[in-house]
């Protein structure tokens, strides 16, 4: 009977170590992925401003209205992904799949309204040219993410 005692005892210490162990594990990742996550915004920046070539001016009026954009088009991007993701085609009725593809091309409709809408606010602070360097640059940084990615 002690040893029955014993052993539960340690397998109930062996358990509050694993799941702390695991509580700091993740910890630990959350931290690296918000570290990793901060990199990667810090390069996008830099490659934006070296690209555009903004004056100290344009600079003030134009990150505000890019991080605003950058954020909604985030946000559609997401919801399409959970359209997605969530609402498998299994188990569906035609209909229901039909209309899981028409809110994801009514996202693509509002992400295009956006990039309009975005476009002139962005004339506003920065010339045409930068608009068309911005695209580029978002582009070239799009592709060094993904190349990056591939490498792991």
């Amino acid at each position: 009977m002690n040893l029955q005692l014993i052993s539960r005892k340690y397998r109930n210490i062996f358990a509050i170590l694993l799941i702390s162990l695991c509580a700091v594990t993740s910890a630990n990742a959350q931290r690296r992925s918000e570290e990793e996550i901060k990199r990667i915004q810090d390069a996008k920046v830099a490659i934006i401003t070296n690209r555009l070539n903004l004056t100290p001016e344009q600079s003030t009026g134009f990150w505000p209205v890019y991080n605003e954009y950058s954020q909604k088009r985030r946000d559609i991007h997401r919801a399409q992904k959970k359209i997605i993701n969530d609402k498998k085609a299994e188990g569906k009725t035609d209909e229901q799949v039909l209309n899981n593809l028409k809110e994801v091309q009514e996202l693509k409709q509002q992400e295009l309204d956006l990039e309009k809408e975005y476009q002139n606010r962005f004339l506003k602070v920065i010339t045409a040219s930068q608009v068309v360097e911005l695209y580029k640059a978002e582009r070239t940084f799009n592709d060094m993410l993904i190349q990056r990615l591939k490498q792991r």
